[in-house]
């Protein structure tokens, strides 16, 4: 949904396929990036790691296995059966988890697990932006969005008051308990460091100001928001 000037307008084809494509590239180019520097991943991607350790079965197994999860579980917490929001979440999770493995290849092909701490650092950081900057996009484009952000986006103006980091941090806390339970099993770690650390603390506050900064007049689909927008004092 668009705001401009008191009003309200729904996005035409072209500006939903534009918004989408943005925010899927930036979202799958900064978890290839996190991946490939190894210092740390979204959390939901680090518990997809480590149950692979667990289970010695290929990470996209379990990226595909939650992504299914969630997509389900998701119709229960919203309270109503939608087959479109289903089947977008799924859609979304596989094309997500192919655009990830193919930006984590050519950043490996790059030789970015090879660069010094230092330089991967800062890359991974860059990549954790990049993720909270594409989730904020179509969180508020709303037309597909993959499972686990569109419990985030759920949780958010259901439970959360429309607070984008407690949400998310709720969201991660579940996801930091795949990792631990895999890890007491398995006895190894991985995918766990400071981009794990930065996700988990702000990647909430990047979206909230994404959100603000970043195509400002694209708001999200919801009726708490128009609300309290229309009433704004001119």
């Amino acid at each position: 949904m668009y705001y401009r000037d008191g009003q309200f307008y729904e996005l035409k084809v072209q500006q939903i396929i534009f918004y989408f494509t943005v925010s899927l590239l930036l979202n799958a180019f900064g978890n290839g990036l996190s991946v490939s520097t190894n210092m740390g991943s979204a959390p939901w991607t680090a518990g997809a790691a480590n149950l692979a350790v667990l289970f010695h079965q290929p990470i996209w197994v379990f990226l595909g296995a939650i992504a299914l999860t969630v997509a389900i579980a998701n119709q229960f917490i919203a309270g109503r059966w939608d087959p479109r929001r289903l089947f977008g979440n799924v859609f979304f999770g596989l094309s997500f988890s192919l655009l990830v493995g193919l930006f984590s290849a050519l950043f490996n092909h790059l030789g970015v697990p090879h660069l010094s701490l230092w330089w991967r650092i800062p890359l991974d950081l860059i990549g954790v932006v990049n993720v909270g900057v594409g989730i904020s996009i179509y969180q508020r484009v709303n037309f597909i969005m993959h499972p686990i952000d569109d419990l985030t986006n759920i949780t958010r103006f259901k439970y959360f008051h429309g607070n984008a980091s407690k949400a998310q941090m709720s969201n991660f806390a579940v996801a930091i308990s795949i990792s631990a339970i895999a890890f007491f099993f398995s006895h190894k770690l991985v995918s766990l460091n400071i981009g794990t650390a930065f996700s988990f603390f702000l990647q909430g506050r990047i979206i909230g100001q994404t959100d603000r900064r970043l195509f400002p007049h694209l708001v999200h689909g919801n009726l708490e928001k128009i609300h309290k927008l229309k009433n704004k004092p001119q």
